[in-house]
């Protein structure tokens, strides 16, 4: 009897997370109240009394040659005091889970001790404080096979030209530095304090590229350049005759220094908004927004090495400050602890099971469950309260829907802010001027009652990674006592399913195979996809995933990446949907630090029991697999298939490859992370083998028992 293909999807995902989510909460539970347990707070604060030993590389700051050294040694600062204070790991492994819905707890590598029901909390906050003294060092060789992993991806496509490449390289440094939920936020000071600093250059800055059309140019040079446009616009300066100031302002006949053509610092033309500009650049700069490469381009292009004495100006005397503010924030700003609520934690990942459902299976009273879920989860924000003076209760961090990138990557997303009921109504609007301060490109802010509840609204337009954002400024957040954050879309109008039933098909030989919903589909031999043949999977059927883009679209955009399957089940193909398909520290082909996601071109490999499990469902038994889309230009290797069965020794086990040396294609991708379309994979199918007895039973499956 033919299964209904929405109760079967249905099925197969609650068969999936019938034991996860019953996990997962306790594991939650058993996490927060290691958290907030004392010796872990503790950890956190010790971690602020060691950032004297910065001195010396603030002094390496202020006596740079360089506006590019300058620069690159304050961002370089400032990345490593910011791993100093999240050196404990905490932050990191807070972040990740407000990132994934805290599925992350039962899919990170060694958190057994979260499951074990015989140890109580003290022995599980001595194993953790152990888990992240062992992640620090992992860490160190992650950050190493990443930047490794960059070095070679650039290498190999730099045909894409350096714009291209400069922004592939954010959207993956974006995804992989997605840490520093609490110490995010002294570096925001500290990045906010500099670039208020750039405000008095202004006048002089903009003096400096006055338009030579008005007879006369004004030129505020360092002495080198004030050498060159002596020589070349009043005549030829003898050595040792004429001392020329470290700083001369020089007033000359605008054609007489136009003709002095071969010095291309000689002029320099201003554009409306250019200081604007200029502070934002550098400012996203030492965000880590823009990369080294495109910090020396814009510092060629805008001639800014001429004005390194007004920077040195206005930071030096700020850099000298640092070291004070450091021991200011330790005894004052981080002297309290954040901790989280043990109750909203709970209800964010009732929300999201939720959600997941509504978004997958598009059912009308699994989306108003949803709404229910999330109406209450407002009101219990509102009203939580702490219990001691020097304590903040950490938001929760809520996804809805996300926006869609437009052609140019940005996105508007709009977020709101749950404010605790304890606030009066002046400090209400404080924090809604507070909240907007925190986010670039602000288009709208509002406050309003939603459900009793007080509602800070943004709209802000960005190409980030926008949950390493939020996530980042969460300790600042709850400085202003914001108790949740809602990031996207959770109505009902315009809910974006996330499937795409127009694209469902299903596969099988001369198409004699027929189900409700789904297209019949067959070919023959092999279709090109980047290079790579992609063969008809036959036997299969695919839920198409929505990914927001026509069948022309799509195409177009995809025709020239690979096609490849990740065997997988119900309950991590539901996280994989919303966070891609994420690096395993552990496997073949890796060492000490590395990560990385396995694919397969045959979807009979990937549908191995030990990837894909078998599901008995009513009379039928399932198998699951996701279809994938790999970008032809990311870096991957061939290897060879490592199961019983599946190795060079043996026979072809899928008749469609000659041998079993190429089954396994190992992207290198730091453990922990995910991998989306921005990184190279893109999820575009749920692939399902319906069959009436055991799939180890079909014959293209006996190499099984081998």
């Amino acid at each position: 009897m033919e299964i209904n293909p929405v109760e079967l999807l249905e099925e197969m995902l609650q068969r999936g997370e019938q034991t996860v989510f019953p996990t997962l909460r306790k594991c939650a539970e058993r996490f927060v109240d290691i958290f907030n347990d004392t010796c872990i707070q503790q950890r956190i604060r010790e971690k602020f009394e060691s950032l004297e030993e910065f001195q010396p590389d603030i002094t390496r700051c202020k006596n740079a040659n360089t506006l590019f050294d300058k620069l690159k040694h304050l961002k370089q600062l400032f990345e490593d005091m910011e791993d100093k204070i999240a050196e404990s790991g905490i932050e990191s492994f807070l972040s990740r889970l407000f990132n994934t819905g805290f599925i992350g707890l039962i899919t990170e590598e060694n958190l057994d001790f979260l499951t074990s029901d015989d140890l109580g909390t003290a022995q599980r906050v001595e194993k953790f404080l152990h888990y992240l003294e062992h992640g620090a060092q992992k860490k160190e060789d992650t950050r190493r096979a990443f930047e490794e992993y960059i070095e070679t991806w650039k290498r190999n496509n730099i045909r894409w030209g350096s714009v291209a490449i400069n922004k592939a390289e954010r959207e993956m440094r974006a995804n992989f530095d997605n840490e520093g939920a609490l110490s995010e936020k002294f570096i925001l000071q500290l990045i906010n304090e500099i670039t208020a600093k750039f405000e008095p250059l202004r006048d002089k800055l903009v003096a400096a590229r006055e338009t030579y059309g008005r007879g006369l140019v004004v030129a505020s040079l360092t002495s080198e350049a004030a050498s060159w446009l002596l020589k070349n616009t009043v005549g030829e300066v003898a050595h040792g005759e004429v001392a020329v100031p470290t700083a001369l302002p020089l007033f000359v006949g605008a054609k007489k220094l136009a003709d002095a053509v071969s010095c291309p610092n000689a002029t320099r033309a201003i554009t409306p908004g250019w200081f604007d500009n200029t502070s934002r650049f550098i400012t996203q700069y030492l965000n880590n927004r823009k990369t080294d490469g495109e910090l020396s381009a814009f510092i060629r292009n805008e001639k800014l090495e001429l004005d390194l004495h007004h920077f040195k100006e206005h930071i030096d005397p700020w850099l000298i400050e640092l070291s004070h503010k450091i021991n200011e924030f330790k005894r004052n700003a981080f002297g309290k602890s954040y901790i989280l609520s043990k109750e909203m934690v709970l209800s964010e990942i009732d929300r999201m099971h939720a959600l997941l459902y509504a978004i997958i299976l598009n059912k009308p009273e699994l989306v108003e469950e949803h709404r229910r879920k999330l109406d209450k989860m407002v009101q219990d924000a509102a009203k939580l309260q702490t219990t001691k003076e020097h304590e903040s209760i950490l938001p929760s961090i809520s996804f809805g829907q996300l926006s869609l990138p437009g052609g140019n990557r940005e996105r508007v997303l709009l977020i709101k802010f749950v404010l605790s009921s304890s606030l009066g109504q002046k400090a209400m609007n404080e924090v809604m001027s507070k909240i907007s301060n925190l986010f670039d490109n602000v288009e709208s802010s509002s406050k309003k009652v939603e459900n009793g509840a007080t509602v800070v609204e943004i709209k802000i337009r960005t190409d980030d990674n926008i949950s390493t954002k939020v996530a980042r400024c969460i300790s600042s957040l709850a400085d202003l006592q914001v108790r949740a954050v809602l990031v996207g879309d959770f109505g009902l109008c315009g809910f974006r399913h996330a499937m795409n039933p127009a694209f469902n098909r299903i596969y099988s030989i001369n198409s004699v195979d027929k189900a409700e919903g789904f297209k019949s589909t067959h070919f023959s031999g092999s279709l090109d996809r980047g290079g790579e043949p992609y063969f008809c999977p036959n036997g299969w059927r695919r839920y198409s995933i929505d990914v927001g883009l026509t069948g022309a679209e799509f195409e177009a955009k995809y025709k020239n990446w690979h096609v490849a399957y990740h065997g997988t089940e119900g309950h991590v193909a539901m996280a994989i949907l919303v966070n891609g398909i994420r690096a395993s520290g552990q496997g073949c082909f890796i060492v000490a630090g590395q990560g990385a996601v396995y694919l397969s071109p045959s979807i009979e490999y990937s549908s191995h029991p030990r990837y894909a499990g078998v599901w008995q469902i009513k009379d039928k038994y399932v198998q699951m697999v996701l279809q994938v889309r790999v970008d032809r230009n990311l870096v991957f290797e061939k290897r060879q298939g490592t199961l019983s069965g599946a190795q060079p020794k043996d026979s072809p086990m899928d008749s469609n490859f000659r041998s079993n040396n190429e089954l396994e294609w190992v992207i290198k991708w730091p453990p922990g992370t995910s991998i989306s379309s921005a990184g190279g994979v893109l999820v575009y199918g749920i692939m399902l083998r319906v069959t009436d007895q055991h799939p180890k039973t079909l014959p293209q499956n006996a190499w099984w028992s081998k």
